[in-house]
């Protein structure tokens, strides 16, 4: 099967399994749905990407009782089947330059007291002049030291392929930084603060994508067959600087 293909049945799955995930068993065709997942099992090349859920979901109510019991909203759901297999049908596209099944290599990570160094032209979540404003701030109402040390480690592991590593920490940044806009939690930021249309709508995106997408891989438990992040999965640097930035304004 060439990769264009490959990719144009991976994404009419993920539609079939989203219209399942709204509307139930009844929502799509039995007959297509077990077709369209036979093709993709008989790929070998997919053997190693595909989520677990696809071989044990059979049919589509199988799927549907699989869905709704992990997931009780539909925004959810939908969350979940694309964070599960919108990274594998990239792959595929014929646009890609990666070979599909990459793997990143291992990496041994060195946690030192002196902050850690991205290596030189490296990609990274935050920019180095985010973090320098961050550095400069003299609160007397909030210890930054260990935001930063948040920001600085994302650097690292996103620069050295570490997706797992980015997802959780992600998700432990926007865990830490609720009480500085007097909220609770970080739903509270996105829902509360009393900032800008275009800041809150940045800061739903990562309560409702990024926290999803870091709660998969913290929470689920271990599987016949996994998944590996790619990049697009977890970089959400514009949402991020955003979040920073607006740290950055109250605190200085």
């Amino acid at each position: 099967m060439k990769s264009k293909n490959i990719a144009e049945i991976l994404g009419r799955y993920r539609e079939l399994l989203s219209d399942i995930a709204e509307g139930g068993p009844s929502a799509v065709d039995t007959n297509e749905y077990r077709k369209i997942r036979g093709d993709l099992l008989g790929e070998s090349r997919l053997k190693s990407l595909i989520p677990e859920f696809i071989y044990e979901q059979r049919s589509p109510r199988d799927f549907w009782n699989y869905i709704q019991q992990a997931f009780p909203s539909y925004r959810e759901r939908s969350q979940y089947i694309e964070a599960q297999l919108l990274p594998i049908e990239r792959q595929f596209r014929p646009d890609r330059q990666k070979a599909p099944g990459y793997r990143p290599p291992e990496v041994k990570i060195e946690y030192l007291p002196a902050p850690p160094t991205v290596p030189s032209g490296e990609s990274h979540i935050i920019s180095e002049q985010r973090i320098t404003e961050l550095r400069s701030i003299s609160s007397q109402k909030f210890d930054l030291t260990k935001l930063i040390r948040f920001c600085e480690e994302l650097n690292v592991v996103y620069s050295e392929r570490c997706f797992l590593a980015t997802a959780m920490l992600i998700r432990a940044l926007l865990d830490h930084v609720p009480p500085i806009f007097e909220v609770q939690n970080f739903a509270g930021v996105a829902n509360n603060y009393r900032g800008a249309q275009s800041f809150k709508q940045a800061m739903a995106h990562l309560e409702e994508v990024a926290r999803i997408i870091a709660d998969g891989y913290i929470h689920i438990q271990i599987r016949s067959k996994e998944v590996l992040p790619m990049p697009e999965q977890v970089n959400f640097s514009q949402e991020i600087d955003l979040l920073l930035s607006e740290i950055v304004r109250i605190l200085s």
